[in-house]
């Protein structure tokens, strides 16, 4: 993300859809700069489905 002060908002959006007590492995860096002004960060995400 270009700001940590996001970081508290992030955690609010994450923990209304995934168990607090059972979150998966993440990490967060801050950057400079992404590919345009108006992005303020960039997620990347995997997912499981049963078969």
């Amino acid at each position: 993300m270009t700001h940590l002060t996001h970081m508290p908002a992030v955690r609010r959006a994450r923990d209304e859809f995934l168990d607090p007590a059972r979150l998966p492995a993440a990490s967060a860096v801050q950057v400079a700069a992404l590919m345009s002004p108006d992005f303020l960060m960039e997620i990347e995400a995997l997912a499981v489905t049963p078969e």
